[in-house]
C-alpha cells in the first residue's frame, strides 16, 4: 500500500467522512484540543496538512490567520473545500497533493495536521512526510498534529461505539503494522486503514527532519461538552 491507496480510501467515501465532524466527540475533544495547541495564530502563514473538507483551515483562518493553504491527497476531499469556499470565501486555497511528494512551499509559519503522519504505510514515507514539512517552516516555525495516539494500549477498543467509532489492530502491533478504523457516518460505516509507529520512532524521525522540542499533549474536553453530553458520556 502506499499513500495514493489512502487517497482512494477517502475518494470512496469524502462526503460521509466529512458528516462526522460534527459528532461530539470531534467538537468537544478533538476541535477543542487542536485549536488549543495551535495557540495564536494571527497574521500566521499557515499550511494546513490533510486538510479534507478544510474543517480546520477555515477555522485558522477565522482566527486570524494571515494565509491559509490546505493540502490533501484526496481530489474528492479537495472539491468539498474548494465548494465550501466558493460558497463562503475566506481567501483560502487548497491543492490536491501527496506531502510525501510534496515540493515544500516557503515562507510558512505554522504547518497544521490533523491526522497526517499515522497516514505513512512505511518508515520511508513517514520519514519523507517530515522532511518536506520541515523545509515548508521558517526558523522559530511551529507543526502541530493530531494522531493515533501511540502509547495507546494494543487491545481494541469497543468503549468507543458510543463516540461513533472503533478500531481493530489487525496484526501484532510493531512498526508499520496495520491498525483498522470502522466509523460511523449517520447509517454509513466507513472503513479505513492507518499505521502504527512507536512514540520514540516518531520523535527520532522528527528530530532526523531538524525538528527540536517535540512534545506529546494529551487531548482535552472542552466544557462545552459536558454541559451538551453530560459527565457520564465522556
Amino acid at each position: 500500500m502506499n499513500t495514493r491507496d489512502g487517497a482512494a480510501q477517502y475518494d470512496r467515501f469524502a462526503a460521509e467522512y466529512q458528516r462526522t465532524k460534527d459528532a461530539p466527540l470531534r467538537r468537544h475533544v478533538e476541535a477543542y484540543s487542536f485549536m488549543r495547541q495551535l495557540g495564536d495564530v494571527r497574521a500566521l502563514n499557515a499550511l494546513d496538512l490533510a486538510c479534507g473538507d478544510g474543517y480546520y483551515s477555515r477555522r485558522i483562518k477565522a482566527a486570524g490567520a494571515g494565509s491559509v493553504t490546505g493540502i490533501d491527497i484526496s481530489a474528492e476531499m479537495i472539491a468539498l473545500a474548494v465548494a465550501e469556499e466558493q460558497r463562503k470565501p475566506l481567501g483560502i486555497r487548497y491543492h490536491c497533493a501527496d506531502v510525501a511528494e510534496l515540493t515544500p512551499p516557503a515562507g510558512i509559519d505554522l504547518v497544521s495536521a490533523a491526522y497526517l503522519l499515522h497516514y505513512a504505510p512505511d518508515e520511508r514515507t513517514l520519514r519523507e512526510m517530515c522532511r518536506n514539512i520541515a523545509a515548508c517552516l521558517q526558523p522559530g516555525g511551529r507543526f502541530v498534529a493530531i494522531n493515533e495516539n501511540p502509547m495507546q494500549p494494543a487491545v481494541d477498543e469497543p468503549a468507543y461505539t458510543q463516540y461513533g467509532f472503533n478500531k481493530r489492530y489487525a496484526e501484532p502491533r510493531t512498526e508499520g503494522s496495520r491498525i483498522e478504523y470502522m466509523m460511523v457516518s449517520g447509517r454509513e460505516m466507513i472503513r479505513f486503514d492507518v499505521w502504527y509507529y512507536s512514540a520514540n520512532l516518531y520523535e527520532t524521525v522528527l528530530q532526523d527532519a531538524g525538528f527540536t522540542d517535540i512534545a506529546w499533549h494529551p487531548l482535552q474536553l472542552a466544557p462545552a461538552g459536558i454541559a451538551e453530553c453530560g459527565d457520564d458520556y465522556w
